[in-house]
């Protein structure tokens, strides 16, 4: 996609000046930088944090300076996670206050203590001492907090410093390593990818300013350079988790592309977020682009699901006192669509679209709410009284409260997934509901996300794992989010039904009537939305599509004909600051209280299986911001 206009309009003005990058005098170029990167921050006030500190720890060559920064947070310390940052600048610039505007939004989004480390620079001092100052801080952060989540992290030359780290802290002993943050990491002195070719004229860096900073960081052949700072091809089995970012428009795009490629294929759990429409640096840019900001923002989030939510959690205890925690999120992308499942219910927490999020989600870490983008197992809406009975036996399941005394959307929505199989523009997750009370039946869940820079494709199948025959239904919870983010602005939204039949609905319930249903609604405007629909209009091909659009651009969710029934609902409910600004549209097997009255529900012998796909696809409005 084109370079971010903003990012344009930046890059064009700092190179105004003419004046060369890296020139023969390093203490001239390291003012320059500074310079540069404080007018970035000009007039923008810091983003606050609870507190900040300098020190110095003792190092190999002196004392090295570091920096605190530590967010708000009212957890247990051992929650929190520490993040050592190593700032950019080619191992040649850069310094605490170049790094402070990035380590202060990590602190926030990851409600973390950051350690910014001053590192010492090339060409005074060449690799390994920068390396040497990096392990130096991590062993340091791993004694004064043993029991945080430890995560090694940098930009640049910075990221390549993070992965030299990575590697050497499993070679040498430690420090454990809870995951490693690599943004558009400098990983090749060789330089002999392709985009140092496409992008050797920058913007930010030039592929010449990269072989210069190689030159003083690597002094002698680039053939001989040490494994850890050439790490594209090597043994990476034995790593921490990675989240790995990169920009399209930057020599280095192709190492840490590759670099993502190769731990995923060494078995190492990786999140890899390509940067469309950005240049190199755009992580520390968030007050120039917005685009910027909403990817380094996305990147944090996905790191703090690799890290059990934004708290940090612990994800392990290593004498066993407590389970393990696994990862309560994956991230799949292709294009400019990014996609997160969240592994606490297997729904779907987010999906970006350039910077137009087409589904209303929420934070990673957080319980939604109005059940946003969950999987409604083993019903997939309300249930009057939690009541029902089958084959003789009467069954009662929990209600939500005295005050609505009814069970509702199921019972896998804070249940653990595991990710079944991960793929280029794809993810699998699955699960296995356990018999209960309420419910005496076993099932296995899976959910195939299929992601393509158009199209979202949703494959829900379900197998009898128990011995008597099982009936269930089966929904979907996505929130269709076309660009109106204020309370009331779905009322802008134009909306097409394929439907011919609702439920007569008493306080969302069946009262056993049926009134025809006209889908051709056109603008929302203050009309209130909760309808069961059924009676599909389907396509010469058997789907029945959903149209809905607005500022951002137009969305199309359509259903196979193992949906017969969608439940339309414009959150006039939801609790302030999340009301009428999306639309939830959810594609569902059975009806409301379909295990008390039987309506549409499957029956799965013992080991037989079920499957249903639907389909979300977007068409971005020219000129909005998903294009």
């Amino acid at each position: 996609m084109p370079l971010d206009h903003q990012l344009r309009q930046f890059a064009d003005a700092a190179q105004a000046g003419g004046e060369p990058s890296v020139t023969a005098d390093p203490v001239a170029d390291r003012a320059r930088f500074r310079e540069l990167a404080l007018a970035r921050q000009a007039g923008l006030d810091p983003e606050p944090v609870l507190d900040v500190e300098d020190r110095s720890i003792s190092g190999p060559d002196g004392e090295l300076p570091v920096r605190l920064y530590r967010a708000g947070w009212r957890g247990p310390a051992e929650a929190r996670p520490v993040v050592v940052w190593l700032h950019g600048g080619g191992w040649r610039v850069g310094d605490l206050d170049t790094a402070d505007p990035v380590c202060r939004r990590v602190a926030n989004a990851l409600r973390a203590v950051v350690v910014s480390v001053d590192y010492r620079l090339a060409p005074e001092h060449p690799h390994p001492a920068p390396l040497e100052d990096a392990m130096t801080a991590l062993r340091w952060a791993a004694e004064r907090w043993p029991d945080a989540p430890l995560v090694v992290g940098g930009d640049s030359a910075g990221g390549g410093l993070a992965a030299s780290a990575a590697l050497r802290a499993r070679d040498g002993g430690g420090p454990r390593l809870a995951a490693q943050l690599l943004v558009y990491p400098a990983l090749d002195p060789a330089q002999g990818l392709p985009s140092n070719t496409e992008n050797a004229a920058g913007p930010f860096v030039t592929t010449a300013d990269m072989a210069a900073f190689y030159a003083a960081y690597l002094p002698g052949s680039v053939q001989d350079a040490d494994p850890v700072v050439a790490p594209l091809g090597r043994d990476l089995a034995g790593l921490p988790p990675a989240v790995v970012t990169t920009a399209e428009y930057d020599p280095l795009r192709d190492e840490g592309d590759g670099y993502a490629t190769q731990l995923a294929a060494a078995g190492v759990p990786t999140t890899h977020l390509p940067g469309p429409g950005l240049a190199h640096g755009w992580f520390s840019m968030g007050g120039v682009s917005a685009a910027a900001a909403s990817r380094r923002d996305e990147v944090l989030s996905a790191l703090a699901d690799l890290l059990a939510g934004p708290a940090g959690a612990r994800r392990a205890d290593p004498d066993g006192r407590w389970p393990a925690t696994e990862p309560r999120g994956t991230w799949v992308q292709r294009g400019a669509a990014r996609l997160a499942v969240d592994l606490r219910g297997g729904g779907l927490r987010r999906l970006v679209v350039g910077s137009w999020d087409v589904l209303d989600g929420y934070p990673a870490g957080t319980v939604p709410a109005g059940r946003r983008g969950g999987v409604l197992l083993p019903w997939p809406n309300r249930l009057r009284g939690g009541a029902w009975r089958w084959r003789g036996r009467d069954l009662q399941l929990d209600v939500v409260s005295p005050a609505s005394p009814n069970a509702i959307h199921g019972l896998v929505s804070a249940q653990p997934w595991d990710v079944l199989d991960q793929r280029s523009g794809g993810v699998s997750v699955g699960t296995v509901l356990e018999p209960r009370a309420g419910y005496p039946f076993r099932l296995a869940a899976a959910i195939d996300y299929e992601l393509t820079p158009d199209q979202l494709a949703v494959t829900v199948r379900v197998r009898n794992a128990g011995d008597d025959d099982a009936p269930f239904g089966v929904g979907m919870h996505p929130y269709l989010h076309v660009g109106a983010d204020d309370d009331g602005g779905i009322s802008a939204g134009e909306l097409t039904v394929p439907a011919r039949t609702a439920l007569e609905l008493d306080g969302g319930l069946p009262t056993g009537g049926r009134r025809g249903f006209d889908g051709a609604i056109g603008r929302i405007g203050d009309r209130a939305l909760d309808d069961a629909v059924t009676d599909l209009v389907r396509d010469d091909d058997g789907w029945a599509r959903v149209r809905v659009g607005g500022p951002a651009g137009s969305l199309e969710l359509a259903v196979d004909r193992s949906w017969p029934w969608l439940q339309v609902y414009s959150g006039d409910t939801l609790p302030p600051g999340q009301r009428r600004r999306s639309l939830a549209v959810e594609p569902m097997t059975c009806p409301p209280n379909a295990l008390a009255d039987g309506a549409d529900l499957v029956v799965l012998p013992p080991g037989g299986t079920w499957s249903g796909t639907w389909t979300l696809r977007w068409t971005p409005r020219a000129g909005g911001s998903g294009s």
